[in-house]
């Protein structure tokens, strides 16, 4: 019967190693969608950064046109006034449209350099974008198979402990996954020489004697795992 419940504990293992490769996801993985996140980061930022220049000159070039229009309307008054103090009223008004138009003019001159400049970024980060991007869809597909591929193979497993376990009274398996869960996953322990193949304790002798009787279940004083004799008859 323990011989049995040692296959059980095999298989177990076995589906705890397969478990665990569920949770290990590849480091290139990891790097390509990192790198990635951060470049869709940094591209929505300058994406941000470009809509809000391009607005501030947006704003700046509507009161350009609009000083403009004022301009030479007064431009267009000066020339149809009747009055030398008409004239000279208009006159002043263009000057002054005409000096906020300058002015104007030299501040949009840096946002146009900026909005340039992050237009190249922009363009660049596009590219790169378009190059990872395809690049981490493959990885990730990739990632799906190894992950299904694991899936079905844990289900296999799991069915060939189901058959194994049938084999087994109900106590004893149960008394065994008691001291699975509570030792770490291995709840058996072959005897090794004198000692205790899960804690590497040295056994009584009497313990010894006992397991090797296979004629119940024997558990090691110190670790509480089943013993099992592999040349017990």
């Amino acid at each position: 019967m323990l011989k049995k419940l040692f296959k059980v504990q095999q298989k177990d293992l076995e589906i705890d190693n397969i478990s665990k490769e569920l949770k290990l996801t590849p480091p290139e993985l990891i790097q390509t969608l990192e790198q990635f996140q951060d470049l869709e980061a940094r591209l929505e930022s300058t994406k941000d950064k470009y809509l809000d220049l391009h607005s501030e000159s947006k704003a700046i070039e509507l009161e350009i046109a609009d000083l403009e229009s004022r301009r030479q309307a007064s431009s267009d008054s000066a020339l149809s006034a009747t009055t030398n103090k008409e004239v000279s009223q208009y006159q002043n008004q263009a000057l002054q449209f005409a000096t906020r138009i300058q002015e104007l003019e030299e501040d949009v001159f840096p946002i146009l350099e900026k909005m340039e400049s992050t237009k190249e970024k922009l363009t660049k980060l596009e590219e790169e974008h378009a190059e990872l991007k395809p690049v981490l869809e493959e990885m990730q597909t990739t990632e799906e198979k190894r992950i299904q591929e694991i899936h079905d193979r844990l289900a296999s497993y799991i069915k060939e402990r189901e058959i194994l376990a049938k084999a087994i009274t109900p106590s004893l398996l149960k008394q065994y996954e008691q001291v699975r869960r509570a030792r770490r996953g291995v709840g058996m322990a072959t005897i090794n020489g004198k000692s205790c193949g899960g804690c590497s304790v040295q056994l009584p002798i009497f313990v010894i004697q006992q397991a090797r009787k296979d004629q119940g279940v024997t558990r090691c004083p110190s670790c509480g795992r089943i013993l099992w004799a592999q040349n017990s008859k």
